[in-house]
């Protein structure tokens, strides 16, 4: 064997140093955001800024350690936003709504499935071009950061929660942090308060944190842990294990009508559902059909396809 000569010791720290390098780069990359910004209804502002404040946007999402975690790239959570500029308010200040979406992989597939889409109507944001934008869950900043780093502590909760019961808790705690360091009285802090609406932050991390809806955080691991990862082999499981979510949906529907948790995840569910129980048998078509027009109405005409056929 040879034996490694001085130079080598170097060669050997620099590698251990890249490699260091590299983990903490993996650590800065749970999320895979795209990231638009429409400003098309917008006159009388450079259109450069809103060009720069998309760039900038991407960067802070994509590159910014939400977690402690190691991703790796292929690990990294799919997820997309896009701030639709409604109107300028005042000089670097904006009326906008967001739109948040993200998926997770379904095991032994190439297929993603949806796990939120939420449309945000209640967004004032202030950006100045260049400027850097400044993040901490402990302290605020501004409603622009909030507002997202909000967004991707709920969209990295909702991902664990679906692939381990409880594994979503710290980010959601973390989301609801960065709620309470809002200052209500702002002029921009509408969504953040219980009186702006039923639709909105603050009942969004309000209703998952709340006791009464631990079913609903334990039909997210049985819809896609215990149902979405086994359709490659096990099919019929996998149904019945997404028939047992749903069995959790309908009861926490009837204690609680017009849930906001109940409305985010059909929406993001719906088209899915209907694909899921396609290749079920008639009887399984018919329960799932009347579960899913029970507990999602606004849906009813989607659900009807599974028992015409």
């Amino acid at each position: 064997m040879k034996l490694i000569q001085k130079p080598g010791v170097f060669r050997l720290c620099s590698l251990v140093i890249m490699l260091c390098l590299s983990v903490a780069s993996l650590k800065a990359q749970e999320l895979k955001c795209l990231l638009t910004v429409n400003a098309q209804k917008i006159s009388g502002v450079d259109p450069s800024v809103f060009t720069t404040m998309q760039t900038a946007l991407n960067e802070y999402m994509n590159t910014k350690a939400w977690t402690t975690d190691v991703f790796s790239p292929e690990e990294r959570i799919e997820c997309s936003i896009s701030i639709q500029i409604v109107s300028a308010a005042a000089q670097d200040v904006y009326n906008a709504t967001i739109t948040v979406q993200s998926s997770r992989p379904v095991f032994n597939s190439s297929y993603n499935s949806p796990m939120f889409n939420f449309l945000d109507k209640d967004c004032e944001i202030t950006y100045v071009q260049n400027q850097a934008i400044d993040f901490s869950p402990t302290a605020y900043t501004s409603n622009l950061s909030s507002i997202l780093g909000f967004y991707a502590y709920m969209i990295i909760g909702l991902d664990y929660e679906s692939f381990s019961k409880g594994g979503g808790t710290k980010y959601f705690n973390t989301a609801e942090q960065i709620m309470n360091m809002v200052p209500t009285s702002a002029p921009d802090a509408k969504g953040w308060r219980p009186y702006d609406g039923t639709r909105n932050r603050y009942w969004l991390i309000n209703n998952i944190q709340a006791s009464k809806y631990d079913p609903f955080r334990k039909a997210l691991w049985d819809y896609h842990f215990a149902g979405m990862d086994n359709f490659y082999d096990k099919p019929a499981l996998a149904r019945a294990n997404i028939m047992n979510a749903l069995d959790k949906l309908q009861q926490i529907s009837k204690d609680n009508p017009n849930g906001i948790l109940i409305a985010v995840f059909f929406q993001a569910k719906s088209d899915e559902l209907v694909g899921i129980f396609s290749g079920a048998d008639a009887t399984e078509k018919t329960k799932a059909a009347n579960y899913l027009r029970s507990i999602d109405p606004a849906n009813a005409n989607k659900y009807d396809k599974l028992t015409k056929n």
